[in-house]
């Protein structure tokens, strides 16, 4: 799926202060939190208001004539609107759940985790909380802690500049605390906020209705197809005179029934996917796509440390899907290897749409993120930094090329000689 962009004013709720954590209304009890305003604080929790797409949580339901009926969350770096069904968890999966759950617990002490089914509020709950942990894992990867983010602007500053002369609010915010306080290797781009980059935290709508799915689509991102959407939401600025579009927040929907998605470790993965190459996007502000071949790599690498069932597959505008179901990846890449075969870095370097990747190619560029991670976690984190900052604002084969030799020493043919031996050492054959 390519990304698209909305242009649009964004309410006033933009320069409200964040709301104190709020009690549901009693005939719609959180059964996670039961009330305990305490936890939700020290959770970092809200219920809203909050910005959502160009609009605002509680407007959505409005619009969709749903009010009422989705289920919403604010979590220290994600808003999160549901309306999934309550699942009951298979008897061959109760021993992984209770485990997960067990681990959930340490953060939510009234959590029962030898519970048999996961209610609306609690996969609410669980899906914020696994992609809360998801996001350590990327800050991880990319070097860098939360409490660096937090030196940048929050939301309430960039708030207040979308609402008014952009630029001079963020370098009279800057001027104010004694100029720009930002770690080493930082992007000095003006806009840059909190969220790995982003001014706002990142967005997650899911439903099970595929018509619901299909007019919040229509509605927020003018798109009539039902499938699974990144969206770019951005918002029109005024700067010395002319505006220009930014963006504010990065976001995910689906629809469980239009993608099939019938275990909840399915919509577990189709998260990670698709929240991963976000993640990517958003660091250090989005301004330009990441080349695909480190999206897509990327995103099946976060999607399989999870379970290597349940593919996701990104595709280009009218191709059609990879519905590969092959879960067993890693033999099938040696075999790539050991006759020399398989894309190169060279030639992924040039590829700018998901439709240019078939099978092999999707097999192969999680083999190479997997080789690039294992391989040297810190220079991998910064070899996406000298992608992401860079002159040209565009991720072009050059700018890949460059990475490659400064941060690992190596010209494209020799990172493909050092991704062979490593997987012909590493992978198995069956």
């Amino acid at each position: 799926m390519s990304r698209h962009s909305l242009l649009a004013l964004l309410p006033l709720v933009l320069a409200l202060a964040l709301p104190a954590p709020a009690q549901r209304k009693k005939d719609n009890r959180d059964t996670v939190v039961d009330g305990d305003t305490e936890l939700m604080e020290k959770l970092g929790l809200s219920y809203g208001p909050f910005p959502f797409m160009h609009s605002d949580n509680e407007q959505v339901g409005s619009d969709l004539f749903i009010d009422g009926e989705v289920l919403w969350l604010q979590t220290p770096h994600f808003r999160i609107g549901s309306m999934l069904q309550k699942w009951k968890i298979p008897v061959p999966d109760k021993k992984s759940y209770r485990a997960e759950l067990a681990h959930m617990a340490e953060d939510y002490p009234n959590l029962d985790p030898k519970t048999s089914t996961l209610d609306p509020w609690l996969r609410l709950h669980l899906i914020a909380w696994r992609m809360e942990e998801m996001y350590g894992e990327f800050l991880d990867h990319m070097g860098f802690t939360d409490e660096d983010f937090r030196q940048l602007p929050d939301e309430g500053i960039l708030a207040k500049a979308f609402e008014s002369d952009f630029a001079k609010t963020i370098n009279d915010f800057e001027l104010a605390r004694g100029g720009q306080v930002r770690p080493d290797g930082f992007a000095q781009w003006v806009g840059m906020g909190q969220y790995l980059g982003q001014p706002h935290r990142f967005e997650i709508f899911v439903c099970e209705d595929e018509v619901v799915w299909q007019e919040f689509k229509l509605r927020y991102c003018g798109i009539k197809t039902p499938h699974p959407q990144r969206w770019n939401v951005k918002v029109e600025t005024a700067d010395e005179g002319y505006t220009q579009a930014r963006s504010r927040a990065l976001s995910f929907g689906m629809s469980l029934k239009q993608a099939e998605v019938r275990h909840d470790q399915h919509l577990h993965n189709a998260l990670r996917h698709n929240l991963a190459i976000n993640f990517l996007d958003g660091y250090m502000l989005y301004l330009f796509d990441m080349p695909a071949w480190i999206r897509e790599g990327y995103a099946h690498y976060m999607r399989r440390l999870n379970t290597p069932g349940y593919n996701f597959f990104d595709s280009g505008e009218g191709a059609a899907a990879i519905e590969n179901k092959e879960e067993n990846w890693a033999p099938a890449v040696r075999k790539l290897a050991k006759k020399d075969e398989g894309a190169d870095f060279a030639r992924l370097s040039r590829i700018n749409d998901y439709v240019d990747l078939d099978f092999e190619d999707h097999l192969v560029v999680w083999s190479k993120v997997d080789f690039l991670i294992q391989y040297d976690k810190k220079k991998f984190g910064e070899f996406i930094l000298r992608i992401k900052v860079q002159g040209t604002g565009a991720a072009i084969a050059d700018v890949q090329r460059d990475a490659f030799r400064e941060i690992y020493g190596w010209t494209m043919r020799q990172a493909d000689v050092a991704w062979r031996e490593w997987v012909l050492e590493s992978y198995p054959t069956k």
